[in-house]
């Protein structure tokens, strides 16, 4: 997950995680601070969202454009 402004991404696989512009894999704390996952998540601005499927690469523009497409409804809080 790409966020505007910010040059480290977020990768969900086994374990949420932080990684540079190459791909490589940083400690979380060198890229969002002391930031939790739920925070960046929830308060970063979306670029956009890529997910592997099947072996392809899928590209979506928001997180809400990726739960559509899975057929899931966002939980209101």
């Amino acid at each position: 997950m790409r966020f505007r402004g910010y040059r480290y991404t977020v990768v969900i696989g086994r374990y949420v995680e932080a990684a540079d512009p190459s791909g490589r894999v940083v400690p979380w704390i060198s890229a969002f601070g002391s930031r939790a996952p739920h925070d960046v998540l929830s308060t970063l601005p979306v670029e956009e969202v890529l997910v592997e499927e099947g072996g392809a690469l899928r590209t979506f523009a928001s997180i809400e454009e990726l739960l559509a497409y899975a057929g899931i409804k966002r939980a209101r809080t």
